[in-house]
């Protein structure tokens, strides 16, 4: 019996070290910034959140409202390194605000998502088709990128 917690001592200590060094699960979540929460006002956005910028999306023929917490970019494209990490572990991405709604022309980061299901409630996960119809060549949006919008619960 000895013999069995000798072998799970270096396996228990690799658990152990990293938590107690602040690489457990508290890391995870640095990693993870809740910049696309929704909003009403940017004093409701964490402090890295600059904006919280109104975007408008037509669904069915209805228009689906609503804001988020955001900050611009410089660096236009999918999974800008300008934009803080999203819930699905990737960077956001650099597009202008107008190509869902936004006021203008002003890069700001989105929420990248794969499903409907990545996107907070209020939103959803459309692409450059669904966003700019078939003309996608004139779309900022990139052809195999996604973001949330907002859109039908």
């Amino acid at each position: 019996m000895a013999r069995i917690s000798r072998l799970l001592l270096p396996f228990l200590a690799a658990l152990i070290v990293p938590a107690i060094h602040g690489c457990g699960s508290s890391a995870r979540s640095e990693l993870v910034t809740p910049v696309y929460d929704a909003c009403f006002d940017v004093n409701e956005c964490v402090e890295s959140a600059t904006l919280c910028e109104e975007l408008s999306v037509e669904f069915a023929g209805f228009d689906y409202i609503n804001s988020i917490c955001t900050l611009t970019c410089a660096a236009a494209g999918a999974l800008s390194s300008d934009c803080p990490r999203a819930y699905v572990g990737l960077f956001g991405s650099c597009y202008p605000s107008s190509v869902a709604g936004g006021i203008d022309d002003t890069l700001i980061c989105f929420d990248p998502c794969f499903v409907d299901g990545d996107c907070q409630e209020g939103f959803r996960c459309l692409g450059a088709t669904g966003l700019c119809g078939a003309d996608v060549t004139s779309c900022p949006i990139d052809e195999d990128d996604a973001i949330c919008v907002p859109g039908p619960e």
